[in-house]
């Protein structure tokens, strides 16, 4: 039997980001290397699929994220990081712990459905799943229906939340760079202000915030000097919606102000645009399904609204029929800190609920 506590907390002090979870993907791959009757796949990048396929039916599709994030861990545990700067403040590391366990427990019950158990990297901004996918492992197999879910500490244990149709918003992170000219602040005639043209743009932009999108920076740095004109600023931001044309129409927005802005002050811009998530879409069938299992084991289930939250498990849903839902996961008296937050550490009991949700699931 595997020790989910111990895996949980090997897990969380390794935390590594996107596409450099080389040590994580050493410690999984010991452990499912003591596993009989599955077939282990890697890829070209950090990344693993086991396949456990007792007949020639259709396969399901259980996926886990890897990655942890840039941040510097507070929570003061004492399985905090061991990497510097880096923390698994999204809770990955108990995704992983649960994805493990369930494959114990199928192989254990001798379970006659196919399945595959997909620990994908990079779901935090560099589209891990959208890699996968151009890999084109998944075209060798029929699968059915795919399967994810979120720890959060919204919700206590044994709280389950999710809903029919559009859950999670797609989402694109974007850098807006204004480029002017420096000049001391006591003659600005003779420079071009790029910070004066971030800041109108910032609050031009902040106009387009709707119900079903948002525009939002929450990085900005400019300038060399007190004393003189800022010669560049440089925005970093998000913008989400929950449509493919609505993402379109805020994307043309932000290009058109950034144009706007750079012939208004007569500076140069540059615009970039990273990774794309698509919206996470469940399905109805499979959101009943959750839904019954849920009461039938006696869990609480709370109806969700769809939230502005990216995950790229989108690319999954979009390809099959899927559903994600949130895992209740906040310790015993204690105050939810939320996802990405230097604080945040979920309760290790979510890793049993999740692996029986997930189990019956099948």
């Amino acid at each position: 039997m595997l020790n989910f506590k111990k895996i949980r907390r090997d897990l969380h002090q390794i935390p590594e980001l996107a596409f450099e979870e080389f040590e994580t993907q050493k410690y999984l791959l010991q452990i499912l290397e003591t596993f009989p009757n599955i077939k282990i796949h890697t890829f070209d990048f950090t990344g693993i699929m086991v396949e456990y396929s007792p007949n020639s039916g259709k396969h399901k599709l259980f996926r886990a994220d890897m990655d942890g994030l840039p941040i510097l861990e507070s929570t003061a545990c004492d399985f905090t990081s061991k990497n510097e700067g880096k923390m698994h403040a999204c809770g990955h590391d108990v995704h992983l712990t649960i994805l493990l366990g369930l494959i114990e427990k199928i192989i254990s019950e001798k379970i006659e459905q196919n399945l595959l158990f997909l620990f994908q990297p990079a779901e935090e901004g560099k589209g891990g799943a959208k890699r996968i996918i151009e890999n084109g492992i998944l075209k060798n197999f029929d699968i059915s229906e795919a399967f994810a879910l979120h720890v959060t500490d919204d919700l206590k244990i044994g709280e389950i939340s999710s809903k029919g149709g559009i859950f999670f918003a797609n989402t694109q992170e974007v850098d807006v760079e204004f480029i002017g000219k420096s000049a001391h602040v006591a003659f600005p005639e003779n420079g071009k202000d790029a910070i004066f043209a971030a800041i109108e743009f910032y609050l031009e932009i902040q106009k387009e915030k709707t119900r079903n999108s948002i525009c939002a920076f929450g990085k900005i740095s400019g300038g060399t000097a007190v004393n003189a004109v800022a010669e560049n600023c440089k925005l970093s931001g998000t913008f989400r919606t929950f449509s493919h044309r609505q993402h379109q129409i805020t994307k043309n927005k932000i290009e058109q102000t950034v144009h706007q802005m750079a012939e208004k002050h007569q500076l140069k811009a540059n615009l970039s645009f990273f990774a794309y998530y698509k919206e996470v879409v469940n399905s109805e069938k499979l959101y009943h399904k959750l839904k019954k299992i849920t009461v039938k084991n006696n869990y609480k289930f709370i109806e969700a609204k769809k939230v502005f939250t990216g995950e790229d498990f989108g690319f999954f849903t979009d390809k099959y029929e899927g559903i994600l839902f949130w895992l209740g996961a906040r310790l015993e008296n204690c105050k939810k800190t939320g996802l990405h937050s230097t604080n945040f550490l979920p309760d290790e009991k979510a890793i049993e609920v999740g692996i029986n949700l997930l189990f019956q699931l099948i």
